[in-house]
């Protein structure tokens, strides 16, 4: 076998992706097969080895996504942010991420990536709870694995997907305390491209998202129709420390009519 395809062979075996000089790659190789070579008859030390790197770039992905979360200061940045650490990981066509919009109950369609203009799925679609796979995730705060989307639809609007040329998806909820925010979605034109464990990844990956989305979610969970959070809420919830810690915001929302509304500020 020719040395460069011999290299490129090593780099998959141990999971590189061949991007730095190939003397870069001599090196570490021959580094990890000197540790192999440490147990000679023992089948699957290179194996077991591999995987470890994999685990290493995994958390690598997750602790960029962590940092997109923490550091950007808008969903779409975020989600930006997200998309592309998750591309070096997982392989994906689309992207979108829905939360839930208390007012009209249903998932609002936050951001999307990958898609055509003139796609069915845009930023800005409203889903039904009940009539959706994103509803269905949301609902049951469970992941959805389609491997073959043709063979498998359930709801309605999953068309479109076939119709658009996606053939697989893996879609995850984001939970936030037990309280279900809305749902994370990769796409595929390929069949068969997600399993179990590309779940589990994701929802890795959602779970890091759900905490920096929550805080730009100002609504209260007992007042849908309210933008902001409730003070008499705030305070009920989080008890005497927290109705302390906010006591004169509380009681100066409370003089302007509760609830949250305050006043505009009158321009001199």
């Amino acid at each position: 076998m020719p040395k460069h395809l011999a290299l490129n062979h090593e780099c998959k075996l141990f999971g590189f992706c061949k991007k730095r000089p190939a003397g870069f790659y001599h090196q570490r190789l021959t580094c990890y097969k000197r540790e192999a070579g440490r147990y000679p008859g023992k089948s699957g030390v290179i194996e077991n080895m591999a995987a470890q790197l994999s685990t290493t770039q995994r958390y690598a992905t997750i602790l960029e996504v962590n940092r997109a979360a923490i550091t950007e200061l808008g969903i779409p940045d975020i989600f930006r942010g997200t998309c592309d650490a998750l591309k070096k990981r997982l392989p994906y066509d689309r992207m979108g991420l829905s939360l839930y919009a208390p007012r009209d109950r249903a998932l609002k369609l936050a951001a999307a990536y990958g898609c055509t203009p003139d796609s069915f799925y845009h930023p800005g679609l409203m889903l039904d709870c009940k009539e959706s796979h994103h509803g269905w995730v949301f609902q049951n705060k469970t992941a959805i694995v389609r491997r073959d989307l043709q063979k498998e639809l359930q709801f309605q609007v999953e068309q479109h997907n076939v119709r658009e040329g996606i053939r697989s998806y893996c879609a995850v909820p984001l939970v936030v305390r037990g309280e279900s925010l809305g749902v994370v979605i990769i796409l595929s034109s390929q069949k068969n491209c997600y399993s179990a464990e590309h779940a589990d990844f994701l929802q890795e990956v959602s779970n890091q998202l759900a905490l920096a989305l929550k805080s730009l979610m100002p609504s209260c969970p007992k007042h849908p129709q309210g933008n902001l959070i409730c003070p008499r809420c705030i305070a009920g919830d989080g008890g005497r420390a927290t109705a302390a810690r906010h006591k004169e915001q509380l009681s100066e929302w409370g003089r302007q009519g509760g609830r949250g509304r305050k006043k505009r500020q009158q321009v001199a």
